[in-house]
């Protein structure tokens, strides 16, 4: 069945939220993750599963974990503790798809827990002070856009700190996401008419929808739901430009719920109704 809903969190405005935690509430149960959270650790050890792949985290590790990674910790240490800030949907979008280059994606895809070094270790603590001390004290007025810029100038400063040491991404990897993004256009072309969810989509290719979202725009500057919707658009433009169909008619060959629904779709995409579009140019 067509499901039009996006996989990506939705809900009011939020804010970040900072804490200490050993992580013993989430072994045997999943951490959930609102929109991005950003794990250091402070002491101890522990092992947990971040999609179904096992990693180690012991003091000076870093984590970025997004909204639809899986992540269960199997054990903790009794000195485990963990500095843990939760960053909502609305906040970690923009920062994200301002990060145009793959290596980072792919390097935080294939190791979302990884050590720091010293002069790194230092930079991390006085972020988190800044994210801690920009919470509590910026006006609301300034306060989103603060903390999008410091998610922002974290993202980018790993990104650095992997150029400098040989973990970006070489010509083999930049293919690869091209041939993923390549391998995402087949499947839209096979299954737009009934599946129009990202999820879908990112399962198919075994991949996560957050994944799938930072390639397309890397190779292609647009999400995936954006492109989803293009060829959706297409198919309606095709009717509209070689058939005399009605607008329910064309509805109801492209699983649309009603030709309302569609109707206000098109016009969303291109600015007029789907009969002033055929009166245009046909």
């Amino acid at each position: 069945m067509m499901d039009d809903r996006n996989s990506k969190p939705t809900g009011t405005m939020e804010e970040c939220s900072l804490n200490i935690s050993d992580m013993k509430e989430y072994c045997g149960r999943r951490f959930e993750i609102r929109g991005c959270a950003i794990l250091f650790v402070e002491s101890g050890f522990a092992t947990c599963k971040i999609n179904y792949q096992r990693f180690s985290m012991r003091k000076g590790y870093l984590g970025i974990l997004f909204y639809d990674d899986m992540v269960h910790f199997e054990r903790v240490s009794s000195t485990f503790k963990c500095i843990v800030i939760m960053v909502p949907y609305n906040l970690v979008e923009e920062p994200i798809y301002k990060v145009t280059t793959s290596g980072l994606w792919n390097f935080i895809y294939k190791c979302p827990v990884f050590p720091l070094n010293d002069k790194q270790l230092f930079q991390i603590r006085a972020w988190w002070q800044q994210v801690a001390w920009v919470t509590t004290n910026v006006i609301d007025t300034y306060k989103l856009e603060v903390l999008k810029n410091n998610i922002h100038n974290l993202l980018m400063v790993t990104n650095s700190e992997l150029s400098i040491v040989n973990h970006t991404v070489s010509n083999i990897e930049d293919n690869r996401s091209r041939m993923l993004v390549t391998n995402f256009l087949e499947l839209v072309a096979k299954h737009h008419l009934d599946y129009r969810d990202v999820g879908f989509y990112a399962e198919k290719l075994c991949i996560s929808a957050s994944y799938l979202y930072k390639n397309t725009f890397c190779v292609l500057g647009a999400s995936p739901k954006a492109l989803i919707d293009r060829q959706v658009l297409a198919a309606i433009k095709n009717y509209l430009m070689n058939t005399d169909l009605t607008d329910k008619t064309i509805a109801s060959q492209l699983h649309f719920k009603d030709s309302s629904y569609m109707c206000r779709f098109f016009r969303r995409m291109e600015g007029m109704s789907p009969q002033e579009y055929r009166n245009k140019y046909r």
